[in-house]
């Protein structure tokens, strides 16, 4: 149970809050670029839409229990969670940019 903050600047819970952030705007990438492909791509965007929008959900999941590790590691001076999550943003982002692409060409 998080039952106070780490420190006086609370740096893990203002990285908390822009993971969540992150997530809500990729979510919301996510669903735009599918409604603004759906046209000239038909189909393709629309499995786009319902294979990419679930894993902005997820990291924003990913995010909360990275918030609890980071914070657990804080205070038993453990090493802090790894660079998975960046990665998993960073397909997404990816992803988004591959649809916009074949937007642009058709």
């Amino acid at each position: 149970m998080i039952d106070q903050t780490f420190d006086d600047g609370a740096q893990n819970e203002r990285t908390a809050l822009a993971w969540t952030r992150t997530a809500l705007a990729l979510l919301v990438g996510v669903v735009l670029a599918t409604r603004l492909a759906a046209e000239p791509l038909g189909v393709v965007a629309v499995v786009f839409g319902v294979v990419v929008a679930p894993i902005p959900v997820a990291i924003l999941a990913l995010a909360r229990r990275r918030y609890r590790r980071s914070h657990e590691a804080l205070h038993a001076e453990r090493a802090l969670p790894d660079g998975k999550l960046p990665a998993l943003v960073a397909v997404v982002a990816l992803l988004l940019a591959l649809l916009e692409v074949a937007y642009a060409v058709a």
